[in-house]
């Protein structure tokens, strides 16, 4: 393998502090709820990660990093705040995602290339046909995939093209490693859900939490595996059938072929799901990655004469997700919730926010950085978004996830297990009835407010970029 272009001489690193991203009272993005009482410290999972303010970080100046995604909103913007914090760093950022994301991806101050394909649409298939089966989701992803992947390949080729440094995320895995052993550089693996790394710790995300033992759980996550893996060269296989001009996959990236280790890093607390003992030394839990909101963004004044003119509400929000069902999902949400005295700050889909009630007791909510919205709710239920869950358990409320697809399954259960929130069952099963008896659980059991209160404060300590900038400046350093 051909020693990466970008290695100079030691002079080209030079240390850096890594400060906390963590000031969150400075920031205006946490404050003490109506009715809120402060807790003692609960015995929370342990993190197994040592402080990450510390000057000990190895830089690179100016190195030119391309950071590969593909999915909805929520598959974008933690990488958004990674790039956000590696051009702090210094470096150069370019981030290829779908075409709907180039104001925020540029509202943030980075070079963005446009994917081609409509994330809307994957979730509306997920949504609708694979649900919570992970199975289904991989043939779901292979319909959705297979016309885009040689366009797609194509113009992730011209934007790594001058890549220092490549990041990939889920879908991007095969394709972002390649390329990085194509061009000879070195390559970091960037999961929101911990995949590809086997354990005995939990069940893999998207196949049942069974209690038949850690043999079963390692099996789990070992047919997640496999059936990413091979399905995916499968199709790319047939990709090359009609485009021979692509080049073949690299070797899987996970499997330490010819010495090859590419590091995952694992954008979520270590609070809320800690490093199992059983991953291997390249896999590590960094923390959220948490997306300020973007600079001279104010919230607008109907939504501030709305918090203030009544006690907190609930926040109803369902992410990305779209469903040929919302329309009925949506009615019985806002009826069971009305039906309980609260009032509720709704984020909804555009087609969707004509489908609610009206009533001075909603507000709907478009764009609103979750950071600064969701410590001034009473109640948070989401849709169980990886980013979502974090920003939820960040800003210290009791919350609920009710599962479309996905990942949003496991980290509905992780929430419950945590003690943050009432369960609530997948969406395609949720009543009126349940969603009341859900709300009136979580406002009517104060240590759900304990629990949240105290995770909170542990998350926004975090430094999740922080320690992802510092982890990749060191996978660099140790390539040379």
């Amino acid at each position: 393998m051909p020693k990466p272009k970008y290695f100079k001489s030691p002079a080209d690193f030079r240390p850096r502090q890594i400060h906390s991203a963590s000031h969150a009272e400075a920031e205006g993005l946490v404050g003490k709820r109506a009715g809120s009482k402060s807790s003692p410290q609960a015995e929370l999972p342990g993190n197994g990660l040592q402080s990450t303010m510390t000057d000990s970080a190895v830089m690179r100046r100016h190195m030119q990093i391309a950071i590969c995604t593909y999915g909805s909103r929520g598959d974008v913007e933690p990488f958004i705040a990674l790039g956000a914090a590696l051009t702090g760093a210094g470096h150069i950022v370019r981030v290829l995602a779908p075409a709907p994301f180039e104001n925020l991806v540029q509202a943030h101050g980075l070079s963005f290339t446009p994917l081609e394909g409509d994330p809307d649409q994957l979730m509306l298939t997920f949504a609708d046909q694979a649900r919570l089966s992970w199975p289904r989701m991989i043939a779901r992803m292979v319909q959705h995939v297979l016309p885009l992947a040689a366009s797609v390949f194509r113009t992730l080729e011209r934007g790594t093209r001058d890549a220092d440094l490549i990041i990939h995320s889920f879908l991007m895995t095969d394709a972002g490693h390649t390329l990085a052993r194509q061009r000879g550089v070195p390559d970091v693996s960037a999961q929101l859900f911990p995949v590809f790394l086997p354990s005995s710790a939990f069940s893999a995300v998207g196949l049942p939490d069974l209690p038949l033992g850690a043999v079963y759980r390692r099996a789990t996550h070992a047919l997640n595996a496999s059936a990413f893996r091979i399905g995916g060269r499968l199709l790319y296989r047939k990709v090359r059938a009609s485009a021979p001009d692509l080049p073949g996959l690299a070797p899987w990236p996970f499997g330490n072929t010819k010495g090859v280790t590419t590091p995952v890093l694992l954008a979520y607390s270590p609070h809320v799901l800690p490093r199992p003992a059983d991953w291997p030394p390249q896999a590590h839990v960094t923390g959220y990655w948490h997306l300020n909101p973007p600079q001279g963004w104010v919230p607008p004044e109907a939504l501030l004469q709305f918090l203030n003119s009544g006690p907190p509400p609930i926040y109803f929000g369902v992410g990305s997700v779209r469903t040929r069902r919302m329309s009925g999902l949506l009615q019985d949400s806002v009826q069971a919730i009305l039906s309980t005295g609260q009032r509720a700050v709704l984020s909804l889909p555009p087609e969707a926010r004509g489908r609610t009630p009206e009533s001075p007791s909603l507000f709907h909510a478009v764009n609103v950085p979750h950071t600064w919205l969701f410590p001034r709710m009473r109640f948070i239920l989401h849709h169980g978004g990886a980013g979502t869950t974090g920003a939820a358990i960040r800003a210290g409320v009791p919350s609920t996830a009710i599962p479309f697809t996905a990942d949003q399954a496991f980290w509905a259960r992780r929430i419950h297990r945590l003690g943050l929130g009432p369960a609530a069952p997948p969406a395609h099963r949720l009543t009126p009835r349940r969603l009341v008896s859900i709300i009136e659980q979580a406002l009517n059991r104060p240590w759900y407010d304990l629990r949240a209160s105290t995770l909170g404060e542990q998350v926004r300590l975090e430094d999740g970029v922080g320690t992802a900038v510092r982890l990749i400046h060191e996978h660099v350093s140790a390539a040379s």
